[in-house]
């Protein structure tokens, strides 16, 4: 199978640090890492498993994890860090990691959120300076972009292949924008004009994936949502301008509304040379009940928003509620993604769908797959399919982004990319 294949170079002494491990993305990505790994070492006997380590501020929530069956209780190791706290230290961790591992195949993947509000990379600059491959799931663009500025030339000057904004949404979303941009060119010999990309998603409740996801939410309320019309961008307010969307079999159509999503930037200004699309993304919950309540949350003062650590507590203070919806309305993630082009005089359209029956696994299954791409890449460079640089997902090439896509297949009940992926 594809995960195999990805697989097959990467397991016998790769060293991942999930930084955030401990959390539902971060111990999602854990799971996925070694239950993939586990497949490869059925087949060739003899392999190690990926060693995985989380990396964190308190060893208590990773106890905690492993009691909660969110992380597995053996096979996975503790390192005390804060990527908040003072960069030396920070890199003095990693260091500390890098030099215990059995092996010099490492690599970094940072699932430590929310994002929003921070500027500084820091993990990710520690990281090249000690020639670490990483990955991350910001859904910031200020971070993401301060990372590929200011670090693509020394990633790409020490050797050190990075991807940022990758996981399912932002990440697997801007590989299917990418794979409708490729379509649309080979269909034709006449030029290709992308004119639109918009991207719709759904994810009933919090898709499983925790407190960590509201408090993200809360967050994008604050934040204007960036979109690009007429070549331009253009900031507009969150959670306006509702559209109807169909998502496919056992979605079927969903209200959404604008929203954050670091997708929009990536792909209108790297998806294409040339002319800048129209770009938006869109995002709608269920129950309809919670959309509305965004909407009303949306009414309070920004700072109060803003403030990650208020946000963070009130998303812990409304679990057990939040818990409640989720069992009544499921965990389902839905992604639909349309382009338009202009080829000739006439205009075309790709639409892509994917959905899976739960957040919290597609997060971490898709994230996982972006790191082995990456590792794979490092190990074997003649074969390199993720250079030295700091990249968004939209960036990587065909082969990477057809494995990553294939990967990410796993569990979907509507894969819908086109006759390449049937």
């Amino acid at each position: 199978s594809s995960v195999l294949q990805l697989l097959h170079h990467v397991c016998s002494a790769l060293n991942v640090l999930v930084v955030g491990g401990s959390g539902r993305v971060g111990g999602s990505t854990v799971r996925y890492l070694q239950t993939l790994s586990g497949r490869q070492q059925q087949q060739q006997h003899g392999q190690d498993p990926v060693s995985v380590t989380v990396g964190g501020r308190r060893e208590e929530s990773y106890q905690a994890a492993i009691q909660k069956k969110v992380i597995p209780s053996r096979g996975v190791d503790f390192l005390p860090m804060d990527i908040d706290g003072e960069a030396s230290q920070l890199e003095r961790a990693l260091r500390r990691w890098k030099n215990s591992c059995a092996s010099d195949h490492c690599l970094v993947v940072h699932t430590a959120g929310p994002f929003q509000g921070r500027r500084d990379p820091t993990l990710l600059s520690s990281c090249i300076d000690l020639s670490i491959p990483y990955v991350d799931v910001c859904d910031e663009w200020e971070l993401a972009e301060v990372s590929k500025l200011d670090l693509d030339q020394r990633a790409k000057d020490l050797g050190v292949p990075a991807v940022v904004s990758c996981g399912i949404w932002p990440g697997v979303s801007a590989l299917m924008a990418a794979e409708g941009v490729s379509q649309l060119k080979a269909s034709s010999a006449e030029e290709v004009d992308i004119e639109s990309i918009d991207y719709s998603f759904f994810t009933a409740g919090t898709g499983n994936a925790g407190p960590t996801i509201v408090s993200a939410t809360f967050l994008l309320l604050a934040t204007e949502v960036i979109t690009f019309f007429d070549g331009k961008r253009k900031d507009v307010e969150p959670w306006t301008e509702m559209r109807d969307v169909d998502f496919g079999k056992n979605v079927g159509s969903r209200p959404v509304w604008l929203l954050d999503n670091p997708d929009v930037p990536t792909t209108a200004l790297y998806v294409t040379k040339g002319k800048t699309p129209n770009c938006s993304s869109r995002f709608g919950t269920a129950p309809l009940f919670w959309n509305y309540l965004f909407g009303a949350m949306k009414a309070l003062p920004r700072s109060l928003l803003y403030n990650r650590d208020a946000m963070q507590n009130f998303s812990l203070f409304s679990e057990p509620i939040i818990r409640f919806v989720d069992l009544l309305v499921g965990a389902t993630n839905a992604m639909r993604v349309d382009v338009t082009a202009n080829v000739g005089d006439e205009k075309k359209k790709v639409t892509l769908r994917m959905a899976h029956p739960d957040l919290e696994q597609c997060v971490g299954l898709a994230t996982a797959a972006f790191a082995l791409e990456v590792a794979n890449s490092v190990k074997n460079k003649k074969d390199a399919t993720v250079p030295p640089g700091v990249w968004f997902p939209v960036e990587l090439g065909k082969q990477a982004r057809e494995n990553i896509l294939r990967v990410a297949k796993e569990d979907t009940f509507v894969y819908e990319l086109g006759a390449d992926f049937d």
